[in-house]
């Protein structure tokens, strides 16, 4: 009853512009609606908006937000409930020339409705004194987008961005004998009302982030909608990728596979993929890995020197019996790799290598790094000893001398190659392990024989899987690298695979909230680097505010065509 009483003492705060703006006459204002952490502030601007206000029910999110844009208002309000004693209307936000609204992505989803489309009902009508709070919440976060409506009606911005989970197609009543799938019949009048209003036809964008620099494998939706008087922009996403069998980069087709299921649910390779526009064979375009996110200085503590607990359901070891289980899953699907990241505490999510993007990160659903060992060492990097790999470049035509890693590289003509050298020492008998070339060598008998292992090689890729052409040991040249080619150095430290390890031998720690930043593409700090992203607050609120936010770079993408259109007619003019 506390609890109630101090929400309906709640009211409506706004909170003036901390820093003075200086308008010019050609400035493009936008304003953000349920704006969170501003991802989507942060990418509009970017592309070259002036955001002027921005609003969130969350004092804590709004703080944020309004630290890390100090020039914009600010609303702490909710604009969803006319009842709520905090409630400030849509209608009542300055007017601009782009509206951005993040709608709640949280009650779109299927697994918050689940019970009310079980029992085929609408989300009012389930007589379960548990659940009502539950239910009124996912119907009522479903209205955000209602507020899109209210805002437009009043001030008739001439661009419109909004950003959801794909599944608010699904927005209506449900689907008779269907689990968790509405009918689409409140989506499509939501729709309808744009077009009384002036806009043209909705334009959908399925995006995922992993697309456009951010280390996450996200799957949102984007609904842009544009003033009959203006022409459409051009929103075909068409990323440069390799395509093998035409052996040339190309600017891939946004294509379905499946087309829209009843769900709602859009995921890249599942219901859409990226084709050559020449032979429509599928290629895939470049990602950028969660390993761009990870601070692996700190692999965590080993399992087996973790303090052994007893647990409610009384299982007795250093983590509970479904972490221990996850652990288990990930080590034996991946046996042959050092690290992988694994779902932590979500009963949803996949474990992912280092080399893949990150899942979605949410308030809900927490990530953890299983790892043997450390896993990258840069050729330029000292390792645990102290010392340096002896790298050296080897000029093939005698009129360059060897040069360390840390040395410019020599003058290259036509007929000079360069090879990459490098060694380790390896017994080829059992009872001795390997060493890398800073440790002293290990004693060794007659029964035993060491040798020296090359410890880097190179590989050239010039098709989309790499495999198109075979890595080669660092004693051959490099041979004709072309503008098409992606060359790359693999140093191998040794390590034992997961497969070679029992459980408790690895390591194992959740991810930090900095790493959940970056990998949902927000420039904090890490480790060494000074971010431009100001945060605090516990790790779950951090979490939160990550994973619930749009990825900075999507909307800058989707914002530098939309301003592209507006400041064409306004030089026009």
């Amino acid at each position: 009853m506390a609890r109630r009483t101090m929400q309906q003492t709640r009211t409506a705060t706004h909170r003036p512009a901390l820093r003075r703006r200086r308008f010019r006459n050609d400035d493009l204002v936008a304003v953000d609606m349920f704006s969170g952490f501003g991802g989507l502030t942060k990418g509009i601007e970017d592309a070259g908006f002036t955001t002027i206000m921005a609003a969130n029910h969350k004092r804590y999110k709004v703080e944020v937000h309004e630290a890390n844009h100090p020039g914009a208002e600010h609303w702490i309000a909710d604009l969803v409930n006319p009842e709520s004693s905090d409630y400030h209307s849509a209608r009542d936000l300055p007017p601009a020339d782009l509206l951005a609204a993040g709608v709640s992505c949280v009650n779109h989803s299927l697994a918050n409705t689940l019970r009310a489309y079980e029992q085929g009902l609408t989300l009012f009508e389930l007589e379960d004194p548990d659940y009502e709070e539950r239910v009124t919440r996912s119907e009522r976060d479903r209205a955000t987008a209602n507020c899109v409506l209210q805002y437009a009606a009043t001030h008739h911005p001439r661009l419109i961005l909004v950003e959801c989970t794909t599944q608010l197609t699904s927005w209506g009543p449900a689907l008779p004998g269907r689990k968790s799938v509405g009918d689409g019949s409140t989506y499509r009048w939501w729709l309808r009302q744009f077009d009384l209003l002036g806009y043209h036809p909705v334009k959908v964008l399925y995006l995922n982030s992993q697309f456009f620099g951010v280390p996450q494998s996200r799957d949102r939706g984007y609904w842009v909608f544009v003033d009959k008087s203006l022409p459409m922009p051009d929103l075909e996403h068409r990323p440069v990728s390799r395509c093998g069998r035409c052996d040339k980069d190309v600017e891939a087709v946004w294509t379905w596979k499946t087309g829209i299921p009843a769900s709602g649910t859009v995921m890249y390779g599942k219901q859409y993929e990226y084709r050559c526009p020449s032979c429509r064979r599928p290629v895939v375009p470049p990602m950028t890995p969660s390993l761009a996110a990870l601070d692996l200085s700190d692999l965590g503590t080993r399992i087996g020197d973790k303090p052994v607990k007893t647990f409610k359901d009384g299982f007795v070891g250093p983590l509970a019996r479904s972490s221990m289980a996850r652990a288990e899953r990930c080590r034996q699907r991946f046996a042959e790799f050092p690290a992988i990241l694994m779902p932590a505490k979500g009963v949803h999510g996949s474990e992912r290598l280092l080399l893949q993007p990150m899942a979605t990160q949410t308030s809900q659903q927490e990530t953890a790094i299983l790892s043997t060992g450390p896993v990258v060492q840069p050729l330029w990097t000292p390792d645990a000893t102290g010392a340096r790999p002896p790298v050296a470049l080897a000029v093939d035509n005698f009129q360059g001398a060897a040069r360390g890693a840390g040395e410019p590289l020599p003058t290259q003509v036509g007929s000079e190659t360069l090879a990459v050298l490098s060694s380790g020492v390896l017994p080829y008998r059992k009872h001795t392990l390997p060493t890398l070339h800073a440790e002293a060598m290990p004693t060794f008998t007659s029964e035993q024989i060491p040798a020296v292992l090359t410890a880097a090689g190179w590989y050239k890729q010039n098709g989309p899987t790499g495999t198109e052409t075979a890595p080669h040991p660092v004693t051959d040249p490099l041979g004709t690298l072309t503008s098409r080619d992606t060359t790359a150095l693999l140093m191998a430290q040794w390590q034992a695979s997961l497969a070679e390890l029992p459980l408790e031998d690895c390591f194992y720690r959740m991810m930090a909230a900095h790493e959940i930043g970056r990998g949902c593409g927000f420039d904090v700090d890490f480790r060494d680097y000074s971010g431009t992203f100001s945060v605090w607050g516990s790790a779950r609120d951090q979490v939160d505010g990550f994973g619930n936010a749009v990825s900075p770079q999507v909307g800058t993408w989707i914002g530098s065509r939309l301003r592209a259109v507006l400041h064409g007619t306004e030089v026009a003019a």
